[in-house]
């Protein structure tokens, strides 16, 4: 079959290797999609320290079931051969601290697809059944949002975000407007922070109530205004950069909530004083824990309007070039598609 290899950091060619064969439990699910992450970059650039090379990445993708590896585990399928599915791409292993209290997004030696196994940006991929979400009533290019969309739906459920709380979100990355249209979902009141001009447009059509360009205006001040005074309920740092972890201290209101999703290897300098006269909590999130389906059953209720969220689409054999517009247009990439096996058009 065909696939995109990182053969080393920095380096990726389109080559044939062997297909998978499904072992016991899990299922042959050939590729139709693949979405290109923020942490794909990561590993292409050498800066994941779990990165293996060579290694196929990719973890966001659609694709239809081919096989079975055995009997028990078609038996024990939800879904059957010929299905569109979405994958969840967690692999982790059921016995540690996390995984017995039910927190398997943060496994002490949780694998991931497309990092520690080969990945989507292939034709063929092997995943065990019980990641499997059937997704028929979906196109291909929508199924493969789900799980960006699934990172959002984590962030507003560690938040506890309901209808009564304001959302201040900076970051208008994919990470950033998940996290909105899953907010917005649940009746809050979001406002977006972000530099790009572009992106806070994106923002304002999936439906934030203000957004506010970080490059002209100061958006703890811009918060407190939308606010009158109170801070956000709910601040989310979708950007990893400790300036906003810092700036999110000012804006989140007393009693508020402060969730941190944007990935960084720097540290960051905080006023304890805040931690108690606002009482504070600070939570991180990552992955998702039990809200992919969640997740799913958002994309089909907004499909279209999260659709906008994809900016640029290659083919496989363009999937180096496809790595490199990202890397150096950040600004202009907000989802870009591989399309590994294109579903006839409408499928």
């Amino acid at each position: 079959m065909r696939a995109a290899v990182t053969t080393a950091p920095g380096r990726m060619e389109v080559r044939e290797v062997p297909a998978p064969a499904p072992g016991p439990g899990e299922a042959l699910v050939r590729v139709e999609v693949a979405g290109i992450c923020g942490s794909d970059l990561h590993f292409f650039e050498g800066r994941n320290p779990y990165a293996n090379y060579p290694q196929t990445q990719g973890h966001e993708f659609s694709g239809r079931v081919v096989a079975f590896g055995d009997a028990a585990g078609a038996a024990t399928s939800a879904v059957r051969v010929g299905q569109r599915v979405s994958v969840e791409p967690l692999l982790p292993c059921g016995d540690c601290y996390p995984c017995r209290k039910g927190r398997p997004n943060c496994c002490t030696r949780l694998k991931v697809l497309g990092v520690h196994t080969a990945g989507a940006f292939a034709e063929y991929v092997s995943v065990p059944v019980g990641t499997l979400y059937a997704a028929d009533d979906l196109d291909a290019d929508l199924t493969a949002l789900v799980e960006p969309l699934s990172i959002g739906m984590q962030v507003v459920t560690r938040g506890q975000v309901g209808g009564e709380d304001t959302v201040a979100v900076y970051g208008a990355g994919m990470i950033g407007q998940a996290v909105l249209a899953c907010a917005a979902d649940r009746g809050a009141r979001v406002l977006v922070v972000d530099r790009v001009p572009a992106r806070l447009e994106l923002a304002r059509a999936l439906g934030a109530e203000r957004v506010v360009d970080a490059g002209s205006e100061d958006g703890v001040a811009a918060i407190l205004d939308w606010t009158e005074g109170d801070g956000a309920a709910v601040v989310v740092d979708a950007t990893g950069a400790p300036a906003v972890i810092r700036a999110a201290v000012d804006a989140v209101a007393f009693a508020g909530r402060i969730v941190i999703v944007g990935i960084s290897v720097q540290e960051v300098s905080l006023p304890i004083p805040e931690f108690t006269r606002k009482e504070l909590t600070i939570l991180g999130s990552r992955n998702n824990a039990g809200v992919f389906g969640q997740a799913l059953d958002l994309v089909r209720r907004h499909g279209e309007r999260l659709r906008t969220l994809v900016t640029q689409r290659y083919p496989l054999d363009r999937a180096p070039e496809a790595i490199d517009f990202v890397l150096h247009h950040p600004a202009e990439a907000e989802k870009v598609l591989l399309d590994v096996a294109p579903p006839e058009r409408g499928a």
